[in-house]
């Protein structure tokens, strides 16, 4: 059993400066399986590193009583480049400033370069996919800071068999990304996390994190492999949401889950009751703003909603007559608010909120990801 601290030097873009992940390590004496977790890889989304530290400070207790299974990488902060990025004393660690775009799309997809596995008709071992997928980590580009900071979160996370993700939204009840593959996993981890929205793909799109882990197992599945990553993205409300009390919450609910994966061993606690509305993405709602204005929301976070129903209006202030200068934005679908932007000046096409139904939608502005 140990319990190891590194400091992984990373590029700098600018002399006189430096650049490090730190990782923490916990490897037991009992088999088990790898878990990676990991908090803001985008940058200006803060919960998951609060949540990180109290589930950190859990992790060393169990260590020192053996009770840690297999191994548990957990990188406290994933990109210290985003976390650079203050103008005018904001943080924008969504875009890189390097013009590379978004630091959780453009991760490379695994699947060809591992297809070698499928020749032959033998089925490959998991190992041996594991052992392929960190070859191919140590081929990525390293030239810009970014390219080694992906190259390097892989280079820990690409073998997991669990990897978890933690985001946060605008203004937002818990929800967690996953894929059809892994529903009953993914409900089990909202249940412990207390998160009433998970939402479903077939295949994870867009080149997200998430998806980097994932996709070359489904490209194995004809060959008979029954292994696979559990692979989410787990968005902990919104990025006002940081203190203690959830943070302590959001921990010892990730704590619990993997005690039913059998990574820690936990007194089993019973998992709370809660209702999941389990939602394909394609049945989301983004919702977009029908005219240029002031958003005013009429209904809450977490509200049932009927498709047709008025949730706001949009408020024209360059309007001669206040009282005909509103436009009313309407649900396209019967589901839950799950997702509110806090930007409230918005623009004709912003995406103002969003909700989770069950009925696929046409033209949907989300898909395979979605934004705010």
């Amino acid at each position: 059993m140990s319990h190891i601290v590194e400091k992984i030097v990373l590029k700098s873009s600018s002399p006189g400066t430096y650049r490090y992940l730190t990782v923490h390590r916990f490897t037991g004496d009992k088999a088990g399986p790898k878990v990676y977790l990991q908090a803001a890889l985008h940058a200006d989304e803060w919960p998951g590193l609060l949540t990180l530290q109290h589930l950190l400070a859990e992790l060393i207790k169990l260590e020192k009583q053996n009770k840690i299974n297999g191994e548990i990488i957990l990188v406290p902060y994933a990109n210290p480049i985003g976390m650079s990025q203050k103008l005018n004393g904001i943080v924008l660690g969504r875009q890189s400033f390097s013009a590379e775009g978004n630091f959780n799309r453009n991760w490379r997809d695994f699947a060809s370069a591992i297809s070698f596995l499928q020749e032959g008709g033998a089925l490959p071992a998991v190992e041996q996919v594991k052992a392929a997928l960190r070859k191919e980590v140590q081929k990525l580009p390293r030239h810009t800071p970014l390219n080694e900071l992906k190259a390097t979160l892989l280079s820990l996370s690409i073998d997991a068999d669990i990897v978890l993700d933690l985001h946060c939204d605008s203004v937002a009840l818990v929800h967690i990304y996953s894929n059809y593959r892994h529903q009953a996993t993914a409900q089990l981890l909202a249940t412990y996390i207390k998160s009433p929205i998970v939402l479903l793909e077939d295949e994870p799109g867009g080149s997200a994190f998430d998806a980097a882990h994932i996709l070359p197992w489904v490209a194995l599945e004809q060959t008979g492999i029954d292994h696979s990553c559990f692979s989410a993205t787990v968005e902990l409300r919104g990025f006002a949401d940081v203190n203690d009390d959830l943070a302590k919450q959001d921990a010892a609910g990730l704590l619990a889950f993997l005690g039913t994966q059998k990574v820690v061993q936990v007194v089993d606690i019973e998992p709370p009751v809660i209702d999941i509305l389990a939602a394909d993405l394609a049945a989301v709602d983004s919702v977009m703003a029908p005219s240029t204005g002031i958003f005013c929301l009429s209904v809450s976070l977490g509200d049932k909603v009927a498709k047709g129903q008025s949730i706001g209006e949009i408020v024209n202030i360059e309007t001669d007559d206040p009282e005909h200068g509103r436009v009313k934005v309407y649900s396209r679908t019967d589901g839950i608010l799950f997702a509110i932007n806090t930007v409230k000046l918005v623009s004709e096409g912003d995406n103002i909120a969003k909700i989770a139904g069950t009925a696929l939608l046409e033209n949907t502005t989300g898909g395979s990801l979605l934004t705010l």
